[in-house]
């Protein structure tokens, strides 16, 4: 009785093994109402005025839909698809290696936040990204630059936030015409 009874649980313990490494290893993408942290993304790269993304191991919706979303669904965010200008100014893949660490073996089914900045869960349902892809040249803006079919890997690209402080001449202009009303008020203050 006691070695059938280990039997089955052997059994059981195996189906449920199995089971386990069966499904898939993709996750629940990450709602576009809850923002990309900074701490996963590029900002004002090389001080170009641009914040990069690295969205996913595939192209948009290149395996279905959810898998990798286009840019537009976290358009509120500001993340577009890179112009070919600003494609030209891109970082490459070492650069998204967090300081103080140092570059990953381009690795696929790459997943360590702590070393390496991604996005992936917040762009579609994958938990990782695959940097020999993107070392050997695969790698898309999600439209009309790279391939969207070939597992190139996704690139997005924002306008850094705060990038449109005014010039120089416009906060002249407003710090004269400040200090313009503080003269007048203490005119008018001390003529009373």
């Amino acid at each position: 009785m006691k070695l059938q009874l280990t039997r089955i649980t052997s059994l059981l313990s195996l189906a449920a093994g199995l089971a386990l490494f069966s499904t898939s290893a993709q996750a629940v993408i990450i709602s576009n109402a809850t923002p990309i942290p900074d701490s996963e993304v590029i900002i004002n790269f090389n001080g170009t005025g641009l914040d990069w993304v690295y969205a996913g191991p595939i192209a948009p919706n290149e395996w279905g839909a959810g898998n990798i979303q286009n840019a537009s669904y976290r358009a509120a965010e500001g993340w577009t698809n890179a112009t070919a200008a600003q494609w030209a100014l891109k970082p490459t893949w070492q650069d998204f290696t967090r300081t103080g660490f140092a570059v990953p073996a381009a690795l696929a089914g790459y997943n360590n936040h702590t070393v390496y900045r991604f996005a992936s869960e917040y762009w579609g349902d994958f938990t990782h990204v695959d940097l020999n892809d993107v070392d050997a040249g695969r790698l898309t803006n999600g439209t009309d630059i790279g391939s969207l079919t070939g597992v190139y890997e996704t690139w997005y690209v924002r306008q850094t936030r705060g990038a449109g402080v005014p010039d120089g001449g416009v906060t002249v202009i407003l710090l004269g015409v400040a200090l313009s009303g503080v003269f007048a008020i203490r005119r008018k203050l001390g003529a009373a």
